[in-house]
């Protein structure tokens, strides 16, 4: 049997040479001695010399272990670190951001004082010039004390962003929950919703513990229709995978879903239809909402961090197809 250390990160790479450097430092500069966590980091298939700047960084390094795989996503990299993990608990980042300096080492402290399935932390947003961004969300807490996963989520959103929990490797995989390798967009929804809703022990730190780098050069961002189309494509489908996993979590129990679980599976499919008329791809992705069984959708409101009257009146424009797909029209000509 494999020794446990405290905690495994896990870093997916592809094409991030000018960013992981700065990440690996930010982790290996944290107050943890290098025998208690490991640094799994996956290539998937890297074609810049992101794969160079790893080998070069782990040769002085130990913790630091270089998977790879060829290009299979984001989600299929993670998994493979996860079944390799060796940690207590695991901490997905991602190699374009890091992490703030001197703070995983209390955060581990708590999780295990506390015997924490999940522990959530705070974050901060920066662009890839060091410039600190406002939050888009409203998601930045006070500590609170230990209760479950679905006590949280009646008080508090649900952070559509794995990189935000401590989570416990045991928990994970006697569960078999693993991410959608299908998806390649909000990939992490429905395996969030799943360990937050069952999770026995759950408490949140008030930490900042997290910098998210908002990059105009990454994936995120590209423009290309077809790329569009699958990212929209994947966008209704995570939303179909929370609902599943909320679904799932009502009949196993007896209980109602958060309304901070069911926001999050709206905001998908919000944005899924206001970048369906912005691309001219209206009837496509309405088609696919459909089929998904989740058209008509209730406005996203206050239970997923968005408040104002013109979320409400766009979204009564959206639930009128002709409507929204005449808008399309216009807005194709225009542009």
């Amino acid at each position: 049997m494999m020794d446990e250390l405290l905690l495994t990160y896990i870093i997916p790479l592809y094409n991030t040479e000018h960013y992981v450097l700065r990440c690996l430092h930010s982790i290996v500069n944290q107050q943890l001695w290098p025998d208690d966590y490991e640094v799994l980091v996956v290539d998937d298939g890297s074609t810049d010399g992101s794969r160079a700047v790893v080998e070069a960084f782990a040769r002085g390094n130990r913790q630091v272990k270089l998977l790879t795989q060829e290009n299979l996503g984001v989600s299929a990299a993670r998994n493979h670190a996860l079944d390799c993990a060796r940690g207590r608990y695991v901490m997905f980042v991602d190699s374009d951001d890091r992490l703030e300096d001197d703070v995983i080492h209390g955060l581990v402290q708590r999780a295990i004082d506390d015997d924490l399935d999940v522990l959530s932390f705070n974050y901060n947003c920066e662009d890839s010039q060091g410039k600190v961004l406002p939050h888009t969300r409203d998601d930045n807490y006070a500590s609170t004390p230990v209760m479950t996963g679905y006590d949280f989520l009646n008080s508090h959103s649900m952070t559509p962003y794995v990189w935000r929990f401590f989570i416990k490797r045991d928990y994970l995989v006697q569960r078999g929950w693993r991410f959608d390798t299908s998806l390649i967009v909000c990939e992490d929804g429905a395996l969030i919703a799943s360990f937050l809703l069952n999770a026995p022990r759950m408490a949140h730190d008030d930490t900042i513990a997290y910098c998210y780098v908002n990059r105009s050069d990454s994936a995120m961002h590209n423009t290309d229709k077809d790329h569009l189309r699958r990212r929209i494509c994947s966008q209704v489908d995570a939303a179909a995978s929370i609902d599943a996993a909320a679904r799932q979590f009502e009949t196993s129990t007896g209980k109602k879903a958060p309304a901070s679980v069911y926001g999050v599976r709206n905001v998908y499919l919000y944005f899924s239809m206001t970048k369906a008329l912005t691309c001219g791809l209206v009837d496509e992705i309405l088609d696919r909402i459909r089929k998904a069984g989740l058209f008509p959708f209730p406005c996203v409101g206050p239970e997923a961090d968005y408040h104002g009257s013109k979320w409400k009146m766009i979204h009564r424009l959206m639930m009128v197809p002709g409507l929204w797909r005449f808008l399309s029209k216009i807005y194709q000509m225009i542009k």
